[in-house]
C-alpha cells in the first residue's frame, strides 16, 4: 500500500535470529481472577531472556520489530514435548544508540520472583515501553556487543529502507512448505484457558475462480469474563454447550479464498469477526451471513501462510491484531513440535463426531 516495489533489492525481512537477547516490555496488569478480565489501571515492566529479534516492513512503509521467544513443554493433550512459540511485534520509527546502565532483571525463565543483578548491561531504548539489551562484561564493549550490531542493522534499515514492504514476517523456521497453511496468533493468557487445541484445514475442489478452504479451530474452552458475574454465567454456558453440543470445547470456523495464482488471498469470518475489539470483549459476532471478503494483511515466511489473529475472549478474529501490547501464541500447525493437532476434517464432520454424545444423553 505504501511502497512501490523494492527500493534497493532487499528481502521482506531481516533475519537477526542468531542473536539471543533480553527483551523488556511495559505491559498492562490484568485482573484474571475467576469471572474477571479487566485492566487494573496499572502497568509493569517485565523482563524476558533468550529472545530473538527480526525486522519486517509493512505495505504502508512502517518498519516493524518482531520479538520471539519459545519454551519446550510436555503436553498431556499431545502426549509429547511441544514447542510453545511466542511473538510480539511493534512499529519502530526512531532508534537511540545503546547505552550502558545498571539493572536488576526479573528472570521469568526460572521463577517470577528471581532477580539478577544489579549488573551492567548494554541497552537500546526503543520507546518508553520496549527495550532490547544484553548483559555487559569485561570483553563486551559497545563495538563488539551483539546489541550494538542489532542497533546498526535497525538504524541502517530506518535510513535506507532495504526491505520489501510486503508484510511477510520472517518465520525463523527451516520447514516452510509451499502448500497453503494459515498461521494463527492468539493472546497468550494462560489463566483464561482459551487456547487452541486443534486446527483442521478442509480444502474444497478447485474451480475456475480458485479454491475455497474451510479452517476450523478447536479451543480448550470459551471462558467468558466481561459479563460473567463472578463466573456464574460462564459455568451455565459450559453446561449449555455440553447439553446442546456434547462438548465444552469451543469450535470456530473461517474461510480462506485462494485465487489460482495464490495472489491476493481473502478471508471470510461469518458471525465471528472481531472488528476492532480486543481480548476484554466476550460477545462479539461481527460479519453476519453473506460476510464480506477481507484481504489477507500479513503472511509468515512466504505468501502461502496467511496470518489470522484471534482477538476476543469468545474467539472472534480478524486479519489484524487488536491486542498489540500482549504476547501472542504463534500456532504454526504443520510443525512436528507444534502444540496443536493438525487435520483435514470439515466443520460438519467435526460437529458430527460429537452427535453420539448428544443422543446418548437424550436417551
Amino acid at each position: 500500500m505504501g511502497m512501490e516495489g523494492n527500493k534497493s533489492g532487499g528481502r521482506s525481512s531481516e533475519n537477526l535470529h542468531q542473536y539471543e537477547i533480553w527483551y523488556s516490555v511495559r505491559e498492562k496488569i490484568w485482573d484474571t481472577r475467576s469471572g474477571k478480565f479487566r485492566w487494573t489501571g496499572k502497568s509493569q515492566v517485565w523482563d524476558w531472556d533468550k529472545c530473538t529479534v527480526g525486522l519486517a516492513r509493512s505495505w504502508n512503509d512502517k518498519l516493524k520489530l518482531i520479538i520471539r521467544s519459545s519454551d519446550l513443554k510436555h503436553s498431556g493433550y499431545m502426549g509429547k514435548e511441544v514447542n510453545l512459540r511466542y511473538m510480539m511485534g511493534f512499529d519502530v520509527t526512531d532508534i537511540k544508540e545503546p547505552v550502558k546502565d545498571t539493572y536488576i532483571a526479573k528472570d521469568y525463565s526460572n521463577d517470577p520472583q528471581d532477580r539478577i543483578g544489579p549488573k551492567e548491561r548494554w541497552v537500546i531504548e526503543l520507546n518508553d515501553e520496549h527495550w532490547i539489551w544484553q548483559w555487559a562484561d569485561a570483553e563486551n564493549n559497545a563495538e563488539v556487543a551483539v546489541i550494538h550490531e542489532i542497533y546498526q542493522k535497525i538504524r541502517n534499515e530506518l535510513e535506507d529502507q532495504r526491505l520489501n514492504g510486503d508484510n511477510i514476517f520472517d518465520a525463523n523456521i527451516d520447514d516452510l512448505p509451499d502448500e497453503v497453511f494459515p498461521v494463527i496468533y492468539q493472546p497468550a493468557v494462560d489463566s483464561l484457558r482459551n487456547f487452541v487445541r486443534e486446527v483442521y484445514i478442509h480444502k474444497n475442489e478447485i474451480t475456475d475462480e480458485g479454491q475455497e478452504v474451510e479452517v476450523t479451530l478447536l479451543f480448550e474452552n470459551e471462558e467468558l469474563r466481561k459479563n460473567s458475574f463472578g463466573g456464574i454465567v460462564n459455568r451455565i454456558y459450559e453446561i449449555f454447550r455440553r447439553l446442546r453440543y456434547g462438548r465444552t470445547m469451543d469450535i470456530e470456523t473461517f474461510k480462506l479464498h485462494i485465487p489460482k495464482d495464490n495472489a491476493n488471498m481473502e478471508f471470510t469470518f461469518e458471525n465471528i469477526y472481531s472488528n476492532d475489539h480486543g481480548l476484554a470483549e466476550d460477545s462479539i459476532h461481527g460479519d453476519p451471513p453473506q460476510a464480506p471478503r477481507r484481504n489477507v494483511k500479513y503472511y509468515l515466511g512466504n505468501q502461502s501462510h496467511p496470518v489470522v489473529f484471534i482477538n476476543t475472549s469468545n474467539h472472534a478474529m480478524a486479519e489484524f491484531d487488536c491486542n498489540h501490547e500482549m504476547w501472542k501464541w504463534e500456532y504454526i500447525p504443520w510443525l512436528s513440535d507444534s502444540p496443536v493437532k493438525l487435520g483435514s476434517k470439515s466443520r460438519k464432520t467435526i460437529e458430527m463426531s460429537f452427535k453420539p454424545l448428544l443422543k446418548f444423553r437424550r436417551h
